[in-house]
């Protein structure tokens, strides 16, 4: 038997019986008891504190809590270890009380002491467990290291205080967002590369089994409470999304992620599979690196908004549930707003623009591209292609390099690129997570950059900055409004879709709940009765 065909086998083998002896029992459960999904690509690494893409993160939320999390549906802020907190009247003081008596599926307590540690594993360079990993989002959401969160005290096993440097609006949404969960520290302590493997926390589900790019094996965690229904998950990863399609009509699986739109259109039809729909709380984007020439010139890529049909893009590439990006932030966010508009499609004014700019008969370039649909690119070489094809209409040459992710990843925080193909799925509900994580100077930090522009505009940050210390709402939607405004007169990117996400599930099957922030929540799911 080759090793692909073995894999096959003992992923089959897994949907029929799975023991519970790995997460302390020794009774074997029915394919009943197991909700299988499949996605059309497997995660990176399961630490969430340095993971940095949706299927690694999605797998991390339910398998460690954080101190707080977002109301399953919503973005609003609910208890997750803490059950309660308060905030002093400066905003720079925070005082969470624990939940008493939880433990990590390790056994050890879930208490003050190992949400110190984890905090300071983060955003402390000299701490023992920082390590060498990158932790992207921390230093993305709070500022860098140590950043906004001077001080960390444990006041009692069940009290934990945080005092900020300054004041933070999206702090706790912050706080919510799955990179921040917490970890058990004996198992960080004792193998934290293998943390990034098997990760210890206090959700519901823990990791039992990881072949890479086949199967994810999770079994409900015994110390969480309530138990889920579903006593396994498995993740099956299945590059092909024709076979996964097909293999949820035959029942094979239960669940498929980021199905292709004509899949999507198809399973509507289909009596035995529910088409729910995560909201579009998304972007796809073309960046171009102006750090890279003719990017540096604001007509060039004023020429480049032009050349682009974004309304045929949406209709023919994406379907029903997207729409065009007028506003870099999505529709209904703080900080939309209906005087800015997406570029008109004018191929006559790109084409003048660039004899404007010094390239009358255009100038070649190159567009990196990830071959890995994405919930905001679920086809990302035909909208390549689009692109490229509507570029070559005013007279730029495009050459497509597509990457695998982590590859394409790694190459665009390096600013290899001159333009790249990307987009981003919202964390928190808060433009602060779009404008600040994906366009502000302290993001565009080579190796480690989000802001794949390499845009650094001195008035831009100021606002970011403002919008962050703003507690009061209405005043915050003025900032980001002229963020927003800004971002579109200077285009250091193009904003091009924002897409609801479809997700396919067998209609036998209730109590999935499409997030925001795209998570899936399994645990409240279950087999109609």
């Amino acid at each position: 038997m080759t090793d692909s065909r073995r894999r096959r086998f003992r992923a089959a083998s897994l949907l029929l019986t799975i023991t519970l002896a790995a997460c302390g029992g020794g009774a074997a459960t029915t394919a009943k008891d197991t909700l299988v999904m499949a996605r059309v690509k497997d995660s990176e690494n399961l630490d969430s504190s340095h993971a940095v893409e949706g299927n690694s993160l999605n797998v991390t939320s339910e398998v460690m809590q954080g101190l707080v999390r977002f109301k399953p549906g919503t973005f609003d802020v609910e208890g997750g270890l803490a059950k309660s907190w308060t905030v002093s009247p400066d905003g720079k003081t925070y005082t969470f009380t624990l939940v008493p008596g939880v433990k990590f599926s390790d056994g050890t307590p879930a208490d003050a002491a190992a949400i110190k540690f984890n905090f300071d594993r983060w955003r402390l360079k000299s701490d023992p467990s920082h390590g060498n990993f990158a932790y992207t989002f921390y230093g993305d959401q709070f500022g860098g290291f140590p950043g906004v969160i001077g001080d960390v005290t444990v006041v009692s096993p069940t009290q934990v205080r945080m005092k900020l440097t300054r004041s933070l609006g999206p702090f706790m949404r912050n706080l919510a967002m799955p990179s921040f969960a917490i970890g058990s520290p004996k198992a960080i302590i004792s193998d934290p590369k293998g943390f990034e493997q098997k990760p210890v926390g206090s959700g519901p589900y823990t990791v039992v089994e990881w072949i890479k790019d086949d199967h994810m094996t999770l079994a409900a965690n015994p110390t969480f409470s309530p138990q889920p229904a579903y006593k396994n998950v498995i993740i099956r990863a299945i590059p092909d999304q024709a076979t996964s399609v097909l293999s949820l009509q035959k029942g094979e699986i239960d669940m498929l992620t980021e199905p292709r739109p004509d899949d999507a259109r198809s399973a509507a039809s289909d009596k035995t599979i529910t088409v729910a729909e995560q909201p579009a709380n998304n972007l796809s984007y073309l960046a171009m690196n102006l750090e890279k020439k003719p990017f540096d010139n604001l007509l060039v890529r004023q020429a480049i908004a032009y050349a682009l049909d974004l309304p045929s893009i949406a209709g023919k590439l994406y379907g029903s549930g997207t729409v065009v990006a007028d506003n870099w932030v999505p529709k209904g966010m703080l900080g939309e707003t209906s005087a800015v508009k997406a570029y008109a499609f004018d191929v006559a004014k790109a084409k003048a623009l660039l004899a404007r700019a010094g390239f009358p008969k255009g100038f070649a370039t190159n567009m990196y591209y990830p071959t890995t649909p994405r919930p905001y690119m679920p086809e990302p070489q035909r909208l390549a292609e689009t692109l490229q094809a509507e570029l070559k209409a005013i007279g730029i040459d495009v050459t497509l390099q597509p990457y695998e992710f982590g590859v394409f990843l790694e190459k665009v925080r390096n600013g290899e690129h001159q333009m790249c193909l990307i987009g981003w799925s919202g964390d928190n509900g808060d433009p602060d997570n779009f404008m600040y994580v994906l366009l502000d100077e302290d993001s565009a930090h080579k190796g480690t950059a989000q802001n794949y522009s390499f845009w650094r505009d001195p008035a831009f940050h100021k606002l970011m900055l403002a919008g962050q210390a703003e507690a009061d709402q209405a005043k915050r939607a003025i900032i980001y409004q002229k963020a927003v405004t800004m971002v579109h007169d200077q285009i250091p990117a193009i904003p091009l879709i924002h897409r609801s996400v479809p997700i396919l599930i067998k209609s036998s099957i209730t109590g999935f709940v499409p997030s925001p922030d795209t998570q899936y929540h399994w645990e409240l799911m279950k087999p109609k009765s």
